[in-house]
Order: C-alpha cells, then sequence, then structure tokens
C-alpha cells in the first residue's frame, strides 16, 4: 500500500515513481536483450526461467496497478496514480537492482 502523506510529497510521489520508471525500464530491457543476444539457442534453463519471468511479471504488475487504482480512494488524483504506479514501479526497479548485479 502507499504511505499516506501531506503536502507536496502527495504530489510529487507519482512524478518520482515515474521517473524511476523512465529510468529503469530501458536499463531492465538493455539487460534482456543482451542476454538473449549472448544466449543462443536453444536457450539454457536459467535464460528460460528468465524469459517465462519477464512475460509472467507484466501481466502480474499491470494488474496489481488496476486494481490499487480501482479501489484508491478517490480523495487525490496523485493518490490514484500513486497507487497504480506503485506495482509498475515496484516491479520495474527491482528488476534494475537485480539485472544489474
Amino acid at each position: 500500500m502507499t504511505r499516506r502523506r501531506n503536502g507536496w510529497g502527495e504530489v510529487l510521489d507519482p512524478w518520482r515513481q515515474l521517473a524511476e520508471i523512465a529510468w529503469s525500464a530501458p536499463q531492465v530491457v538493455a539487460h534482456r536483450t543482451a542476454r538473449m543476444a549472448r544466449g543462443g539457442w536453444p536457450p539454457g534453463p536459467r535464460d528460460r526461467r528468465e524469459y517465462r519471468r519477464m512475460v509472467a511479471e507484466k501481466g502480474t504488475a499491470f494488474t496489481r496497478a488496476a486494481v490499487a487504482s480501482a479501489w484508491a480512494v478517490p480523495r487525490a488524483a496523485s493518490l490514484v496514480l500513486t497507487a497504480g504506479l506503485t506495482p509498475v514501479h515496484r516491479t520495474v526497479t527491482a528488476n534494475r537492482r537485480r539485472l544489474s548485479r
């Protein structure tokens, strides 16, 4: 769940999340594309796990985002946006950290 804050933090959180998604997503794509290019055919067990994860996590993250947005209290548009972005943001930034090791 999102944390409740008053003032500018509420308004700036979605923008911060969008900036981190915009920074992290291309890095994740680059890591995965390079891995596919190096992997050869047929892909090994590690690559097959990554490919399955790559497909499955998108559906999970966007489903969670849709549910969070639908259930967010329509108190302020920024809270609804933050609730919707949080699952996608969490997934993208976690992938960036995991793949950059």
